[in-house]
């Protein structure tokens, strides 16, 4: 393996932990933004996404500490991989148009159906071609997610135009 492509792979393996540090670092911010009842004793909605942004920094530092000392994801040698392809912008960038589209329409569009719209997106652009897959899959993980959000944890998800119906 080149030079050339030793530092690009690291340069592609530190990214995403920098993205994770910064994710985790807008969760704690926005979660103290939460406005909490007044409880005694039980969880707010602020532990989530303390718990989950504290969990997102202490990985995204993990894994940058981790690719900084030299310590690389090998691929395994039955892992059909090309590590000297490049990569493929238009569908990353197609991905960044569908989570940034989600984000824009997930309030006044609501979860459900801007979820769905998400993982057909998704799948489609990482090329599932099945129908019946694709369709199954679209549809079921956004409804299991919303059921056990809604229902079980009592974790509000905007309804949009579902508002009257759900």
């Amino acid at each position: 393996m080149s030079q050339a492509t030793t530092d690009r792979r690291g340069l592609t393996e530190i990214l995403p932990a920098g993205l994770l540090v910064l994710v985790g670092i807008y969760m704690i911010v926005d979660g103290h933004s939460l406005r909490t009842p007044p409880t005694e004793g039980a969880i707010g909605p602020r532990f989530f996404p303390y718990v989950v942004g504290v969990a997102l920094v202490v990985v995204g530092i993990w894994l940058a500490v981790a690719v900084w000392r030299g310590d690389r994801a090998e691929p395994e040698a039955g892992e059909d991989v090309d590590t000297e392809a490049t990569t493929h912008w238009g569908t990353l960038a197609a991905l960044a148009g569908l989570m940034v589209l989600y984000v824009l329409i997930l309030d006044p569009v609501g979860y459900l159906l801007s979820t769905i719209g998400l993982f057909a997106g998704t799948a489609y652009t990482l090329g599932a071609r099945n129908p019946r897959s694709l369709v199954a899959v679209s549809l079921l993980a956004p409804f299991v997610t919303f059921i056990v959000f809604t229902r079980l944890l009592g974790v509000y998800l905007p309804n949009g135009i579902l508002q009257a119906v759900i």
